[in-house]
């Protein structure tokens, strides 16, 4: 529920990195899940934000994101064992660190393994809509993400990638502060980076199974 966007959607070729190990990024994200609150039921969440992100790549292999923006508002509705009712998601903020590597693929002819762990969270506020009560919520999420893909004539790298996930979700509702977490745990998804001339990147990417969402994105490198 955390955050639908990350740092690392424009991931650079090997040759790109080493020459320039450096980008800025900013994203847009949108996501559609299932929340359980203990003792509460379930419910839909439906929600997008914006980010603005670093990412270095180190002489080690290793790649170091961070990102934060605005959590752009949403929309909650009661689903099974939870009230008939909808809360309008307000705005807030989130934020996530990342770490990433890339195995493989140094030849076009070779795919490329990428692996990336991400701890990321938000905070914002809902607002009923029987009783326009507000509330607060907040979430911390932790993600697995492992990505096979090829880059083609050094310039697109088409993906599918498996991505595992959990984390708390904090949410008061009059005087009860519910607990819950997603109903999925695991997602797939399929996307591209492309790069854009020589400091330029552009990236898809679109969850279908479990959680789903779309987020897209441009970088530049230094």
């Amino acid at each position: 529920m955390s955050a639908p966007v990350g740092p690392t959607g424009c991931m650079a070729t090997a040759a790109e990195t080493r020459r320039r190990p450096f980008s800025l990024g900013v994203s847009y994200g949108f996501s559609d899940t299932r929340l359980v609150f203990v003792n509460a039921g379930r419910y839909r969440f439906r929600q997008s934000a914006y980010a603005l992100s670093f990412v270095a790549a180190l002489n080690n292999g290793l790649v170091l994101g961070a990102a934060v923006g605005p959590h752009m508002g949403g929309r909650v509705n009661g689903l099974r064992g939870a009230p008939t009712d909808s809360w309008e998601i307000r705005p807030g903020v989130v934020w996530s660190l990342t770490v990433a590597r890339r195995y493989f693929g140094a030849k076009p002819e070779i795919p490329y393994l990428l692996i990336v762990g991400t701890l990321s969270g938000s905070s914002a506020s809902t607002r009923r809509a029987s009783d326009r009560e507000q509330a607060g919520i907040h979430a911390l999420d932790v993600k697995g993400d492992v990505s096979v893909g090829w880059t083609l004539g050094e310039a697109w790298s088409p993906y599918l990638a498996v991505r595992g996930f959990g984390g708390p979700v904090f949410w008061n509702q009059g005087d009860q502060r519910l607990i819950g977490s997603d109903l999925y745990h695991v997602s797939v998804a399929a996307g591209f980076n492309l790069a854009i001339g020589d400091q330029a990147a552009i990236y898809f990417d679109g969850a279908f199974v479990g959680m789903r969402g779309l987020s897209g994105g441009a970088s530049l490198r230094f």
